[in-house]
């Protein structure tokens, strides 16, 4: 018997609930005080290089929308891409005014290194939107934001944190204050386009893989932050064990050759 769609969603969000958002050191150590003000600057750099790809694969997905007359996903997939280059501003203007406050052009932001986690997850999440189907690229993104927007989410969690004992500005941690508003609609309306479309297996497990990609993804990207703080090679482990399933393996009988 197939999985009613609750339970399905139920077993997407265990994936994301392996490595939880706000766990992660990146964030953890903001919302602790444990970062200081130059380290979070170096972090933000790394978020500039990969927030500076979302036209990239947020075009993709909107292209695949199209070529796969997915007319129901392509109203979601085009309200993100809008918000990301309509208005005066985009949403690389917007972290870069938080490097401006640390005394970063976008010229030298431009001339960073990336970390090993901001690399992969660039790679990752592009590739996952270009290569796969707009309903995939979807899935990769609704948890991560899921988790990300609403009061008391991850990114209003930070803001506050930022614009508080920090001292930030409000214009440069802008990018937070955004995300709390806007994440939390755009990961329930993804969540629900997955409910509405996922409906066979073959289609539910590419949307599996899709969200694990994502998870994974954007944890990267995180470790990112870190690593360029630090200047350690290092990647969280989360909270929960790996999700592998794997074939299983007849062992020979002893003796046997």
């Amino acid at each position: 018997m197939q999985q009613s769609s609750d339970a399905f969603i139920e077993e997407l969000w265990s994936y994301a609930n392996q490595v939880p958002m706000m766990e992660h050191p990146w964030f953890k150590g903001i919302i602790e005080h444990r970062w200081s003000r130059e380290q979070i600057i170096q972090g933000e750099v790394q978020h500039y290089l990969r927030v500076r790809t979302n036209p990239i694969y947020f075009g993709y997905m909107a292209i695949n929308a199209v070529s796969e007359k997915q007319y129901g996903l392509m109203e979601v997939v085009l309200d993100n891409f809008m918000e990301e280059l309509a208005g005066p501003r985009s949403h690389v203007d917007i972290c870069l005014q938080f490097l401006e406050e640390g005394g970063i052009s976008r010229e030298a932001a431009d001339q960073a290194e990336p970390t090993p986690g901001t690399l992969a997850a660039v790679e990752m999440i592009v590739g996952c939107c270009q290569r796969r189907s707009a309903l995939e690229g979807v899935a990769m993104l609704a948890f991560v934001e899921s988790q990300h927007g609403g009061q008391g989410g991850v990114a209003d969690r930070v803001y506050r944190e930022l614009t508080g004992p920090y001292g930030f500005s409000e214009r440069a941690a802008e990018t937070y204050h955004i995300h709390a508003v806007q994440d939390v609609a755009h990961g329930a309306s993804q969540i629900d386009v997955i409910r509405r479309f996922a409906l066979d297996e073959e289609t539910r497990e590419r949307v599996r893989r899709a969200v694990q990609l994502g998870v994974t993804a954007f944890t990267l990207e995180w470790d990112g932050h870190v690593q360029a703080m630090t200047g350690r090679r290092e990647f969280w482990a989360g909270v929960g064990p790996l999700h592998v399933r794997q074939p299983r393996v007849r062992l020979p009988e002893l003796g046997s050759v």
